[in-house]
């Protein structure tokens, strides 16, 4: 699952940063194979997105873990999702290329980055367009 191959490749993200390079790399796919490399429906808006039910999708997944920090108080102060268990992942070659890409990319972008880099996209922007945003 592409989702566990993230992981691996950039640890302990938040859903929001996954749902960002999950996103870019359905773009990629669509760009160069005609169509997107997962299934999930995303909820665009013309500020960001969401998936549907993507935390507990993640903490479905055997071998990820939600982790949360706290501060002295006890509070949650950040939470992200790490791979807990080494999973072998085997995508397509043509996926792998994608999510590769991508990975080199945008990984490396702080959060208001990486959502510019997707709402600004002509893809997002066609999907704003079609779902009346």
């Amino acid at each position: 699952m592409l989702v566990l191959y993230l992981l691996k490749k950039v640890p302990d993200q938040h859903p929001f940063r996954l749902s960002r390079l999950l996103f870019l790399i359905d773009t990629e796919c669509r760009r160069r194979h005609g169509k997107p490399c997962t299934d999930f429906d995303y909820v665009i808006t013309p500020y960001g997105f969401y998936i549907e039910g993507f935390p507990p999708l993640l903490m479905s997944i055997d071998g990820i873990e939600k982790i949360e920090t706290k501060d002295e108080e006890g509070n949650p102060v950040r939470g992200f999702f790490r791979l807990v268990k080494d999973r072998n992942v085997e995508l397509p070659d043509d996926i792998l290329s994608v999510a590769d890409y991508v990975i080199d990319k945008y990984a490396n972008l702080d959060d208001q980055e990486l959502n510019s880099a997707v709402v600004n996209l002509p893809e997002y922007q066609e999907h704003l367009s079609r779902d009346g945003g």
